[in-house]
């Protein structure tokens, strides 16, 4: 990129960065939130699992199925009578509820030691036995397995002891109810606790979550734990059973399945007993961790995203730092109290992953759009300082510390610009003052405070207008308002009371996108040169006056003296009307050059048109014909009617004046293209005998005449009226051109700005 065409990144397209990234991070942000938990949540609710433990409820008592049972009992498994035994003295003992894990799925050989353990179980009234899914696959529906009819003919209540795992093979949750074909099924601790727990406790088994996740109270040996065989020997007091809801189940190693749980280290699992124990403790005491929904997950995720979405437009990026650390944090508070407090398990995982990586395309986009930037205005300000013989220093270091380097070196020097500016700004001999864009003065130099000095006001802070009528201008007041916001700003003669004159000339500055950015004024002193148009004005009133009058009066006399023989009267008429035109045309060539025009939009095709009706009668008298090309669509201008007019009547007026009689003169308006925009064309060509190279060149110049024999009119003007178009028209910002060779006439070309079309730059 050129210097000339660096320019520094726009808000707009930050803007737009920022809405695209907020968009897509928004759809990533939902999609990761609304899928299943992966291992890195699992792994993070295994720690806060294992930091939530607390104290084992105590109305739960284990009997185990241990090594040492086995030793004292024999080999498993045990007769039915035994385990009818074990009910009946966990009865007697005042047992609350009794979970016996242990599934009689089959008939035993001795058909009376069934109805013995079905007969047991029925007295109780409080013994709860599992059933378990078998079977199931891609096309074989499950079926559900359960003791035999005269065992649980008398159970309190039967559950499915299924256990679900997660996909790391860890057990973290539990399901109220399995599905089972188009019913569903209740877990044994579902239908054990909603039989044990309090008339109008909670019961998390009747939500609408599929699955729970447990909170473990802590390790398997948390929980009371005792011996089949010393339970079954009397040797465990009555008072250890009583009013206890009492797990009879499976622990030796290797008899029963075991299951990897987050509180469990890799070496030791927790047995179905232990695992149903636990998931009871939790049910009871509502402990139970229910998962977020997908909505709640979502919507935690965007309003941590939105915070730092925010916070990337309206903080510095240091600043941002820190507000994503703290969001991340935050995540991870609120994660953990919804987990130990609202039992609820919101994963911040994918979240805090996400905000990480938002915050770091964030910032590698800034300091990609920072480097741009710092590139883009160190080649412009070298453009600036280019030239003031000052060489580069070599920087070492990455890319964006030389390029800031270069750039601080490069603003140094641009400074030392700046204030060699603003010294020659405020040396000037005319008072000037500097303002912002409200027209709040912020500097004044010298000058102007000499010029303000005795009105005794501070021009700091001061509106520009309250400082100018504190001049009291004749004539004239300025609003607060003052000065308008817009490019152009004609100047403002000031004439004081005490016979000084002032001419306000008024600079809007912009900043590089083009919004107001404060003003220039300056105050010249012309009091002088007030005086000296004064002078000239009256010297022109002596020309217009006091020389016309005296020939007014010559050609009167002439006219009433009839004595005077006729040569004479003749010439001395010629001489008077010859000073008459003399004083005319300097009079219109000064004002042309000096006299502020009034500007308007005007066509000039109009005007072109009130040209040719006033030569209309001397191209009659010569039989000279006049036609206009162009013109039928307006040609906009910005000038004076009057001057302009006069410009095209000088002009045919000489084509008149030059052109064989019986001729024509064409007319032609027409638009064309400048470099400095469009332009409207006025082209007068005529017959005559037109002009050499040489002449062409100097025909503005005032006086200058050309005599052509044969041509008898050629001699009465006096050389200036081509001096008053050239004057004319420059006033009106446009040029003037002759095209013409001797004997094939000539050809004068005004153009004008196109008025209504900004220029180009």
């Amino acid at each position: 990129m050129k210097p000339s065409e660096a320019r520094p990144s726009r808000p707009g397209e930050r803007r737009l960065s920022w809405l695209w990234l907020a968009v897509v991070a928004s759809l990533m942000f939902a999609l990761l939130a609304a899928r299943p938990a992966s291992r890195v949540d699992n792994l993070l609710y295994d720690v806060l699992a294992r930091a939530n433990t607390r104290p084992a409820d105590d109305s739960i008592l284990i009997i185990d199925i241990d090594d040492r049972s086995l030793a004292r009992m024999g080999a498993w498994p045990w007769a039915r009578e035994t385990h009818a035994r074990m009910v009946d003295q966990l009865t007697e003992a005042g047992a609350r509820t009794i979970v016996y894990d242990v599934l009689f799925s089959q008939p035993s050989r001795d058909p009376a030691q069934d109805r013995a353990l079905g007969d047991a179980i029925a007295r109780s009234g409080r013994v709860y036995l599992p059933e378990f899914l078998a079977g199931g696959g891609e096309n074989a529906p499950s079926r559900i397995v359960g003791s035999i009819p005269e065992i649980a003919r008398g159970a309190a209540g039967e559950g499915l002891a299924h256990v679900r795992f997660d996909d790391d093979g860890v057990v973290r949750r539990m399901a109220p109810f399995e599905p089972n074909g188009p019913n569903l099924k209740p877990d044994l601790l579902t239908v054990v606790h909603r039989a044990t727990r309090p008339p109008g406790s909670p019961d998390v088994t009747r939500g609408q979550d599929q699955t729970l996740l447990i909170a473990f109270a802590g390790p398997p040996s948390i929980y009371r734990h005792v011996s089949f065989a010393s339970v079954l020997d009397g040797e465990v007091p009555r008072e250890l059973i009583a009013g206890r809801t009492v797990f009879v189940g499976l622990t030796a190693p290797g008899l029963g399945p075991a299951f990897p749980t987050p509180v469990t280290p890799d070496a030791a699992s927790m047995t179905g007993v232990q695992l149903q124990a636990s998931i009871l403790d939790a049910l009871r005491h509502g402990r139970m961790i229910k998962p977020a929904g997908a909505w709640s997950r979502v919507a935690f995720s965007l309003t941590l995203l939105w915070l730092l979405m925010i916070g990337f437009l309206a903080l510095p990026p240091r600043a941002n730092l820190l507000l994503t650390i703290g969001l991340c944090a935050v995540g991870l508070a609120y994660s953990a109290a919804l987990f130990w407090l609202g039992h609820i398990w919101l994963s911040p995982v994918a979240t805090v992953v996400g905000l990480i990586l938002v915050a770091l395309l964030w910032g590698w986009g800034q300091l990609g759009r920072v480097n741009d930037l710092i590139g883009r205005e160190l080649a412009r300000v070298r453009s600036v300082v280019r030239g003031r013989g000052a060489t580069a220093t070599a920087f070492v270091g990455d890319v964006v510390t030389r390029q800031a380097s270069s750039l601080g070196e490069a603003i140094t020097r641009m400074d030392d610009l700046r204030r060699f500016s603003a010294d020659a700004l405020f040396s000037l001999p005319d008072a000037t003052l500097v303002a912002n864009e409200a027209g709040r003065v912020i500097a004044a130099n010298a000058a102007a405070q000499t010029l303000l000095k005795p009105f005794q006001t501070p021009l700091n802070g001061s509106s520009l207008a309250d400082l100018i009528n504190l001049l009291d201008p004749l004539g004239r007041r300025f609003e607060l308002d003052w000065p308008q916001a817009t490019d152009r700003h004609d100047p403002i003669d000031l004439h004081l009371p005490d016979g000084r004159a002032f001419q306000l000339q008024t600079v809007l500055r912009r900043d590089e996108q083009g919004a107001p950015a404060g003003w220039i004024v300056r105050l010249a002193d012309i009091s002088i040169l007030t005086a000296a148009m004064r002078q000239r004005e009256q010297a022109l009133q002596l020309l217009t006056h006091d020389m016309r009058s005296p020939q007014t009066s010559i050609l009167a006399l002439l006219a009433t003296t009839p004595d005077l023989p006729q040569e004479t009267s003749d010439r001395i008429a010629a001489y008077a009307r010859r000073t008459l035109a003399l004083a005319d045309g300097f009079v219109q060539l000064a004002r042309a050059e000096v006299t502020p025009v009034s500007l308007e939009p005007l066509d000039l095709a109009d005007v072109a048109v009130e040209a040719i009706d006033e030569v209309w009668p001397q191209s009659v008298q010569r039989k000279i014909r006049i036609e206009q090309i162009g013109g039928e669509t307006p040609m906009m201008v910005l000038g004076d009617r009057s001057v302009l007019a006069r410009t095209l009547v000088n002009l045919l007026g000489n084509a008149v004046k030059y052109s064989p009689p019986g001729s024509a003169i064409t007319v032609t308006l027409s638009e064309q293209s400048s470099p400095s925009g469009p332009v409207v064309c006025a082209a007068i060509a005529d017959q005559g005998p037109g002009f050499s190279r040489e002449e062409a060149a100097t025909a503005f110049r005032p006086f200058q005449r050309f005599e052509r024999p044969g041509h008898a009119l050629t001699g009465n003007g006096v050389g200036l009226g081509l001096a008053f178009v050239q004057a004319a028209v420059a006033r009106h910002g446009g040029e003037v051109s002759c095209r013409s060779e001797p004997g094939v006439g000539a050809e004068f070309t005004v153009r004008l700005p196109r008025h209504g079309v900004s220029k180009t730059t």
